[in-house]
């Protein structure tokens, strides 16, 4: 079991690196945003800084998501759960995973790498009039379900790390 932890810190390591780094793109979108206000307000509104600041926030919205992951910080509904014992919780959790999270998660990466690989194929631009090249923002939609991945594989090896450490404490 202590190889599988030390593979599970590794993967926390990178979704906590990923994570920070990524919050970094708040910077960018932040003064994208606040420079075409200030364009605005002068009557000289831009045609790609809209474009460009939804590429900046879901990169972002993506690329946190492991890290989100990592820190519970998705929206859970944990009303009874919570009062359960960790056992419970830990095998109820271990199903969430296994039927439900995984499949989507599959699901997503598949048909992600698809649309991405698409997008590369043709060379794929956007309708807008300043038509900047989609394909490197949809190639982050693969990488953020691979990131999910790994980190969904983390948090199963902790959880079932929960399940065999009270296992050893009930007997």
């Amino acid at each position: 079991m202590k190889t599988w932890l030390v593979l599970s810190q590794k993967i926390d390591a990178f979704s906590r690196w990923t994570g920070i780094v990524c919050s970094y793109l708040m910077i960018p979108l932040t003064l994208l945003v606040v420079y075409e206000v200030v364009t605005r307000l002068f009557d000289r509104p831009t045609v790609w800084t809209f474009e460009m600041s939804n590429f900046f926030y879901g990169a972002h919205f993506m690329l946190v998501a492991a890290y989100g992951l990592l820190y519970k910080s998705h929206v859970t509904v944990d009303l009874f759960s919570g009062r359960l014992p960790k056992k419970t919780q830990a095998i109820l959790s271990l199903i969430c995973y296994l039927f439900m999270y995984f499949p989507f998660i599959f699901v997503w990466l598949y048909f992600g790498v698809s649309y991405a690989a698409n997008s590369w194929q043709m060379w794929e631009k956007s309708w807008s009039i300043w038509g900047p090249p989609l394909y490197p923002i949809k190639t982050v939609i693969p990488i953020a379900a691979a990131m999910l991945l790994l980190q969904g594989i983390s948090e199963v090896i902790k959880t079932i790390d929960v399940l065999v450490r009270e296992k050893g404490v009930s007997q």
